[in-house]
């Protein structure tokens, strides 16, 4: 990194002036040069202790610290949407351009602050902490300058990042950040600082974020096994740098914490939502009062919810059988068959899937009221079914709805294929971005045109897909998703064709998204679709129930005025007699639905 930063013809010091002047003088430069900036770090390493103070003594020690918070500041900001028209111009391969050469300035910073406290490029073996053991620089006003600077904010914001596709896109800076953490670990005065929480709202940073972001980067290997032909060996060793680091400040941090009474430890976090296989998990009735007597309709039932189905959010089936063919339905069975996911010139493709789908256990949402679940094929993990369930308080509510994925040989350049399986068989539309062919309208996915900053680029994930469609299609008042219909929006004409679309939509949902796969929902998804029904079999009750009554009062309204029923139009029949008849039915099955956990004990 940083060749481009770099100038051969910059000027160098005068060798006759001090250590400190000739550093400061590089520190100076603008922009930073990686060149120079590894002269520092050297410089910094291979000073005495005395050297180290005269450093410190003479603000560099100071100034560095004060250009890792301005580097760090706008490092992390990230890259967010915007807004205006679709014709404006914005510069996905500038901004991320600019912010790499801020994490190259970070990266060279830490590294001259690790250099400062512990070495150059350490390895923290046992030999190399017993060399550096001596603190002598490291004085109390230095130690409240390093404990106190922006080094612990910082590996708080960035510790707390659960994908491991994000991490391996930024290395070198989480490198960085634990690399300058386990040379903090080394001094015995500067382990409080990772030990206590920086600020009330934040976590420690030896206690909880770093044994978390260890765990999460360690289970990579084991995602996947067998898919990925060649392993990212750069992550790999990435990983067991990790590994290392962590020892080193989870060491140091039981090491202080004898010394404190009990009451003021704090306890090492583990990850919260740990990634497990079926035959893991014991399923009975009492472990997640799934019965009949325990379970209160108005009681809230996320935690019991989590439980259930934490373990099935991530899956593997057996899509493709024998000779190479695939078994299910399948939207793109043409372009899986057409494909190699083990050819040679894959191989970057299927690292980058690899990756996403590890972050993916971590990431995706999971609670009562909107989830996502995906099922990977067992040996190809380009092939991808997915689950999503229609958030609260939208016409989608408790259903859950089925897509198809599959990842081009162009990707990451490209986006993902979806396709939208949820249809009634081709007979109803439940969006104006969803199409009863199962085409999906949106920006991220080159189907529809959107702003310059929504669209997809190779930075993108299948997870912001995903999330995407929950968030932007999945709403409140989908009616007005229509191209011009968002006109109407706080009209009462708006008010009243919305109202009445949500009804039709409510109604497809219960049928289709409900009902439909209670019935014949797919093998690869059973358990899933088994315990989400029964946990929210209460609150689809109530739900149909209402829309009961929201469809007599409407069909009362448009006999009493006949204009009223061709107001709007709908891909499905309005027929109030059939559409109740369907509906009493789903409750009658909801209430005489059985625990599924029953088969498993």
């Amino acid at each position: 990194m940083g060749s481009a930063a770099s100038s051969s013809s910059s000027p160098e010091p005068d060798e006759s002036i001090s250590i400190a002047d000739r550093i400061n003088i590089f520190l100076g430069q603008k922009p930073l040069r990686m060149t120079n900036m590894l002269k520092v770090a050297r410089m910094i390493s291979d000073c005495t202790c005395e050297e180290k103070l005269q450093i410190f003594d003479a603000g560099i020690v100071h100034n560095i610290c004060d250009m890792i918070a301005q580097s760090g500041n706008t490092a992390h900001k990230g890259v967010g949407y915007g807004h205006g028209s679709t014709r404006s111009r914005w510069d996905i391969e500038r901004t991320v351009e600019e912010r790499l050469a801020r994490e190259e300035h970070l990266i060279w910073l830490l590294s001259c602050l690790t250099a400062y406290i512990y070495t150059i490029s350490p390895d923290f073996s046992e030999d190399q902490i017993e060399k550096f053991v001596e603190h002598d620089h490291l004085t109390p006003p230095v130690v409240k300058l390093l404990g106190e600077s922006a080094v612990v904010p910082l590996l708080e914001y960035h510790l707390k990042n659960d994908s491991v596709f994000d991490v391996s896109e930024h290395m070198e800076i989480y490198q960085g950040l634990l690399e300058t953490a386990a040379a903090m670990a080394t001094v015995p005065s500067l382990v409080p600082y990772l030990v206590k929480p920086y600020a009330p709202t934040a976590k420690s940073v030896a206690k909880h974020l770093v044994p978390k972001f260890k765990e999460i980067m360690s289970a990579y290997p084991n995602v996947l096994k067998g898919q990925m032909g060649s392993p990212d060996f750069r992550l790999i060793d990435f990983i067991h740098k990790t590994e290392r680091y962590a020892e080193v400040v989870l060491n140091a941090s039981r090491e202080y914490e004898t010394q404190l009474p009990p009451e003021e430890r704090i306890r090492t976090a583990s990850t919260a939502r740990p990634r497990t296989t079926h035959s893991e998990v014991s399923l009975n009735r009492r472990s997640f009062d799934l019965s009949e007597e325990r379970v209160d309709p108005s009681s809230d039932i996320s935690l019991l919810y989590g439980k259930a189905l934490k373990h099935l959010q991530m899956q593997t089936y057996r899509f493709i059988g024998d000779y190479g063919k695939l078994v299910v339905p399948f939207s793109f069975k043409k372009e899986a068959r057409n494909v190699n996911p083990f050819s040679p010139a894959l191989k970057e493709r299927t690292k980058r899937i690899a990756k996403e789908l590890a972050s993916m256990p971590q990431a995706l949402p999971l609670n009562a009221s909107n989830s996502i679940y995906v099922c990977v094929d067992e040996g190809r993990c380009d092939i991808i079914k997915v689950l999503i369930s229609g958030p609260d308080d939208t016409p989608y509510q408790n259903g859950l709805f089925e897509f198809d994925v599959f990842f081009p040989t162009s990707y990451p350049f490209s986006p993902p294929k979806c396709a939208f399986l949820t249809t009634g068989s081709g007979n109803v539309r439940f969006n104006p971005n969803l199409y009863n062919d199962g085409k999906i309208c949106l920006s991220i996915l080159g189907t529809w045109e959107g702003r310059p900053e929504e669209k997809w680029n190779p930075y993108c994930s299948l997870l912001q897909v995903l999330i995407s469609i929950q968030g932007l299609i999945f709403v409140k008042e989908p009616y007005f998703n229509e191209p011009g219909f968002e006109k109407y929006q706080g009209t009462e004409k708006g008010e009243d064709y919305s109202r009445k679309y949500n009804l039709q939509i409510e109604h497809a949902t219960l049928t289709y998204a409900i009902r439909d796969q209670m019935r014949n929902g797919p093998e690869y998804f059973k358990n899933v679709i088994q315990r989400h029904f029964w946990l929210k079999r209460h609150t689809i009750i109530e739900q149909a129930k209402t829309w009961l009554a929201e469809m007599r009062k409407d069909a009362l309204e448009a006999e009493r005025n006949p204009k009223r029923k061709d107001s709007v139009s709908f891909d499905t029949m309005y027929n109030p007699f059939n559409q109740e008849r369907v509906i009493h039915s789903l409750i009658n099955e909801l209430q005489t639905m059985t625990c599924p956990v029953d088969q498993y004990v």
